[in-house]
């Protein structure tokens, strides 16, 4: 088996060598030193801004300490801030990157292809700020370009060793991060050393980077369920409040609760590269990139279920103002409540090796690339409810008006319930699950640029052979609630008990139930055999699940050509490209096809070819303004798991009231989208442009997934599985302003600002021919970012906003819509940096100082659904970071 650590020590041989010479040499361009030079805010932004303006696509870029200098600690956070990009954000990170609201991108480092196990693209989190030289968000694409995104392409360029000055060099940094939720400090590190030297065989460099980021997380969630129609026996129980609208039915949540999410993760990756030139024409490169990740993160659940066993003796205490949508519910009859402690493992490993070249001939210029990409995770849970069964408890759906559920719980006598008597609770339900991905990837790609003595300047060529494989199995027991024969109690097992963090909601609102009793996660995935057992089950893991199985592979082949043209127009230059990609895909989907509970191995076939145009223009009308027009046509294929043919059916739990489950489709087909632009940017200063983009997106088969009710032996479940919809569009306009001003008062020298702002209109045909909001995806967004930069002083502030977006389409329950409605969501984040001299950088730095809490509903048909149909209420960590950087 190949072993990665000896590339590393490779690469560090070559870092130690002494062999180092005084040679001059030309071969290292006058950009890549400028690039590398960049330390300044304001140096860096000129550096992105000139590679937009020469840039033959409509894209935004990041440069070099453009990262280093925000509290990021990853590409996916530092993004936030560019035009036209959304985020979403979990377990104290931001987790997804949207473009123009679109997940659908593909991501490429530094040209090539790069994934996690099953998955189209890289997890943009995976790759830490501190080894990226740039960012490149392409809005618009390109012949060359390969394909699979709809929304765009995110290629990250990492350093390489010509990009640094000869001779021998080393950076590195160390930040301790405070998370205010979790209460912890952790540290982020980083080191690169890089070694270029010249001698009779030619130039050559060495480079290592790596680093290591550690954390603790910790989020806080509160939620209410869609409610359902109340039976009679509630409505007309003598104690009930009357309806406040007569005629109207009264409604009410099933289940109620919240939970504190925690845990802690590292990520060490690395890029190591070698480049030998043996003279002014070619240039060879050996690329190794590497990342693993760990995650251990729990879910301490807390769900007071109103609904226990029917509703009982339960009457309505009192409706909200205005409507029967029930404010509070008693249940004087001994209902069950759950806590719950859900405990997971996560681990992934990606490394990615690639060898090429360039050639330099007299008019052609021809480059190739083989790379392997190699991938694999694992991820185990369990999850243990525990059940007690207090006298009495009151169920308050909106908690002092704040969407917040809370409930009161007495004893027989009405005093406060005792919660730490362990004898009161019993093993309930557990749930099982265990997964394992693995892909990889042969990627080779030949290009070739022919010089022209013509106003078609040069043509571009190229081809691109991909083998592709993924392959998934996994286990999921569902709810299996305790067959043992007998109450199986918390004080079996000494060491299960355990609690909450403190201090739930506070933030937000006062409660009367701020912690709460759950079992201990560390115990529970140690003695899962013994709990499995106790409740009536083998002590084993669980099977692998025939329904989750496959072992999907496809070849793709892909050939482009592309002209590039330059040409005088009235006085003006019209510059750009026009080119076709055509691509055919071979895929084999290897799963089961299950029928009547008896497994078949299936095999699917199929074959595609896509013609894909692409033309972009650029006209200068001055030195400073360029106007741009683009358009190309652009696919996204599924997700692997999206096609597998199977589906898995698990009967609800006491918190469910119907049978659920998910399936795939191996009828969806890629996504399709024409796509137009058209810019104007106006670069009028150092570091200073104002630039304005308006898009079109006119998209076919975009991939939503819904909740489709099945009945299997007279069960009744809700599956959700992949659909093609129909026709839908994305449009609108993209506004961005950056300037260093100039001629102020001494003290505010060095002063500058950047806002950017996009507006969208977006809809498509659901499966039922109806128009729909596309889903995550805001209408309006906007970035403000206050900048100064003086005798080595750097400070940021940063804010960045998202207007309301549309979660879900087809939730169940009894309020008039079945949407899912997010609400805006902000963030402001700040950086200060300090060089001491030109070795040494201090910083502190700070996310989500304004504490933002976030907040969706069930309705989406009223102004008024915020208030009547609450959902999820989410806490996130707050972080402060003290760092230092050093040079040599």
């Amino acid at each position: 088996m190949f072993k990665r650590a000896q590339v590393a020590s490779a690469i560090l041989a070559a870092l130690a060598s002494q062999s180092l010479y005084a040679q001059d040499t030309n071969q290292a361009s006058e950009d890549t030193i400028e690039i590398i030079d960049v330390r300044g805010v304001k140096a860096s932004l000129n550096s992105a801004q000139n590679m937009k303006m020469n840039a033959s696509t409509i894209s935004d870029l990041i440069v070099a300490e453009d990262i280093g200098k925000l509290p990021d600690n990853s590409v996916a956070a530092a993004l936030q801030r560019v035009t036209g990009i959304q985020v979403s954000r979990t377990n104290g990170e931001v987790a997804q990157v949207l473009i123009r609201g679109l997940p659908d991108i593909v991501t490429t480092m530094n040209g090539r292809n790069i994934f996690t196990t099953t998955g189209r693209s890289l997890s943009l989190t995976d790759v830490p700020a501190d080894l990226v030289y740039s960012v490149d968000v392409k809005k618009s694409i390109s012949a060359s370009d390969i394909e699979g995104g709809i929304a765009g392409s995110i290629d990250i360029q990492l350093r390489k060793p010509f990009d640094f000055d000869d001779g021998f060099s080393a950076a590195g940094g160390l930040r301790y991060v405070y998370s205010d939720e979790a209460e912890s400090w952790n540290p982020i590190g980083s080191v690169t050393l890089n070694n270029n030297w010249d001698n009779s065989n030619g130039r050559f460099g060495a480079m290592l980077s790596v680093s290591h980021q550690s954390s603790d997380f910790q989020d806080q969630v509160n939620f209410v369920t869609a409610p359902f129609t109340l039976p009679d026996s509630v409505v007309n129980n003598p104690n009930s409040a009357p309806l406040n609208v007569a005629g109207e039915p009264a409604l009410a949540p099933n289940v109620i609760g919240g939970y504190f999410r925690y845990g802690d993760r590292t990520r060490d990756s690395f890029n190591a590269t070698f480049q030998f030139a043996p003279d002014s024409n070619s240039t060879y490169y050996f690329d190794v990139f590497g990342v693993k990740y760990e995650q251990n993160s729990q879910l301490n659940f807390w769900v007071p279920i109103p609904s226990w066993g029917g509703w009982g003796n339960g009457y309505v205490e009192s409706y909200k103002e205005g409507s029967n949508v029930a404010q509070s519910v008693v249940r004087p009859d001994a209902p069950g409540t759950i806590t719950s402690n859900q405990s997971f493992f996560n681990e992934s490993e990606t490394y990615q090796f690639a060898l090429g070249g360039e050639w330099l001939f007299d008019n052609v210029t021809i480059k190739s690339d083989l790379a392997y990409t190699d991938t694999e995770a694992n991820n185990k849970g369990f999850i243990l409810d525990l059940a007690f069964f207090a006298d009495t408890i009151i169920y308050d759906f909106d908690k002092n008006g704040a969407g917040i559920s809370d409930v009161q719980i007495l004893d027989a006598s009405g005093q406060p319930y005792d919660m730490t008597d362990l004898s009161q609770y019993y093993l309930w339900t557990n749930f099982d699950s265990l997964g394992h991905q693995e892909g990889d990837a042969i990627d080779w790609t030949l290009d070739a640029n022919i010089a022209l003595d013509s106003w078609i300047h040069s043509v571009e060529v190229g081809l691109r052979v991909n083998e592709r494989s993924a392959f998934n199995q996994e286990a999921d027991t569902g709810g299996r609630g305790n067959i043992s024969g007998r109450d199986v109690l918390l004080t079996e097992f000494p060491g299960l008990e355990d609690y909450s963090p403190a201090g739930y909601m506070s933030d937000v609102t006062s409660l009367n139930n701020t912690q709460w009793l759950t079992p201990n996660a560390s115990y529970l995935l140690a003695n899962r055999g013994d709990i499995r057992e106790a409740m009536g089950y083998s002590r084993a893991d669980p099977d692998f699940l025939p329904a989750r199985y496959y072992d999907n592979t496809e070849n793709n082949y892909a050939i482009y050509a592309q002209a590039n043209f330059s040409t005088d127009i009235g006085g003006m230059l019209l510059d750009g490209e026009a080119g076709v990609r055509v691509v055919k895909l071979e895929s084999e989907l290897n799963g089961n096809s299950i029928t009547d509970g008896v497994v078949t191995p299936i095999t699917v076939n199929t074959s595609s070819t896509q013609v894909l145009p692409a033309v972009n223009m650029r006209l200068q009308v001055t030195d400073e303004l360029y106007v741009r027009a683009a358009y190309g046509k652009t696919i996204n294929r599924p997700n692997f798991a999206d096609l597998n043919p199977s589906a898995t059916y698990f009967l609800p739990s006491e918190t469910g009231t119907l049978g659920y489950g998910n399936g795939g489709n191996p009828e969806l087909d890629s996504v399709e989208s024409q796509n137009y632009d058209l810019a104007a940017e106006w670069y009028f200063g150092e570091a200073s442009s104002l630039t304005a983009t308006v898009f079109y997106r006119d998209i076919d088969g975009y991939v939503k997934y819904v909740a489709i009710p099945e009945t299997i032996n007279g069960n009744e479940f809700s599956i959700t599985r992949p659909v093609n919809s129909g026709a839908g569009s994305l449009e609108g306009v993209e506004l961005a302003y950056t300037q260093f001003f100039e001629n102020l008062p001494e003290m505010l020298d060095g002063l500058g600002i950047q806002l950017n702002t996009t507006l969208m209109d977006h809809e498509a045909e659901n499966a039922a021919g109806v128009m729909e909001p596309l889903p995550n995806v805001s209408d309006k967004s906007y970035n403000a970012i206050l900048m100064y930069e003086r005798d080595g002083l750097n400070v940021r502030l940063a804010y960045n906003w998202r207007s309301e977006w549309y979660g879900s389409f087809n939730e169940a329950g009894d309020q008039p819509g079945s949407s899912v409605i997010h609400e805006a969501i902000s963030s402001l984040d700040f950086s200060v940096n300090y060089d001491v001299n030109e070795n040494l950088t201090i910083s502190f730095d700070g996310t989500n100082l304004a504490d933002d809490v976030a907040n969706d509903y069930f309705g989406g048909d009223s102004a008024a659904d915020a208030r009547l149909y609450p959902r999820d209420t989410y806490i996130r960590d707050r972080t402060f970071s003290l760092g230092v950087r050093y040079r040599m």
